[in-house]
């Protein structure tokens, strides 16, 4: 009993303490309960159907953007234009091999017969076809100066000497992909084989064939391959591929081994880009 009372015998600085905070719970409580007995406003809906007028035609302008197709050339239907006309990967894969063999798409008839699309899309579709002039009109003067594709002579040029207006002749290189191309042309100081286009971002393997047939590398007559296990740092720095640190690795490796005596060896060298090692073979030999 005793120890129970003692739980209660606090000094009066405590007891003020205690009264403050008791004070305070009532306070806090009062207001509680006084907010909850507020009468609620009602919710007053103003008349709505001015912006409800704004936003049905702000849907309505989305909508209409949304499913605006403009005339276009089926024969230059990108993946990304196939998809939103709603051709499946097969027609689209159709359309693309027959466009990589050097054909063209004259007709609505012809586009179904390559793609096997259905007479429905066609029919929904097809008004939007834009063919050239001469397909579409094949009596007037125009055609007459016109000489068909298959006829025409294919004039290949020297890739290095090409100008960005002549790489987006080819079929899938655009205004980026040609940019790309004169860079990459500028950072090796001309090409020395047309397999070092590949390392182009974004070429594709059907667009790296109609390249091959538009262009080629002439031999450079002030180029020769170096020799690896004779070279110099400073002609080791020149190739392309190369930088400070592995040519460096490069020299200590050759000096151990007494000199390479065969690719494995050489790719075995630290921070050695193995996946480029076609591309430095066209610089490099071990002779």
């Amino acid at each position: 009993m005793k120890n129970f009372k003692s739980l209660f015998a606090f000094d009066r600085k405590q007891q003020r303490g205690i009264f403050v905070l008791m004070l305070f719970l009532i306070v806090v409580l009062a207001c509680f309960f006084y907010v909850k007995q507020m009468p609620k406003k009602a919710l007053v809906l103003e008349n709505t159907a001015v912006y409800q007028r704004k936003v049905d035609s702000l849907i309505a302008s989305q909508q209409s953007k949304r499913d605006t197709i403009y005339p276009f050339n089926p024969n230059y239907i990108t993946d990304y234009r196939g998809y939103k006309l709603g051709l499946s990967v097969e027609e689209l894969d159709r359309l693309h091999r027959f466009r990589e063999s050097g054909k063209f798409i004259n007709s609505k008839k012809d586009f179904q017969q390559v793609t096997h699309v259905s007479s429905q899309w066609l029919d929904s579709i097809a008004p939007y076809f834009k063919f050239p002039d001469w397909v579409t009109n094949p009596k007037s003067s125009y055609t007459n100066n016109y000489t068909k594709l298959k006829d025409r002579k294919v004039v290949a040029k020297d890739i290095n000497v090409a100008s960005r207006e002549e790489l987006k002749k080819v079929y899938g290189i655009g205004p980026a992909l040609s940019n790309r191309i004169i860079q990459e042309r500028e950072r090796l100081k001309g090409f020395v084989d047309i397999s070092q286009v590949t390392a182009v971002y974004g070429l594709t393997d059907s667009t790296m064939m109609q390249l091959k047939k538009l262009f080629y590398v002439a031999p450079r007559l002030d180029f020769s391959k170096i020799a690896l296990n004779t070279a110099t740092e400073e002609e080791l720095l020149s190739i392309p591929y190369f930088d400070d640190y592995l040519v460096e690795k490069l020299v200590e490796q050759r000096t151990l081994r007494d000199g390479f005596k065969s690719w494995d060896k050489v790719m075995l060298t630290s921070r050695f880009p193995q996946e480029k090692l076609a591309l430095i073979q066209l610089y490099l030999s071990l002779d």
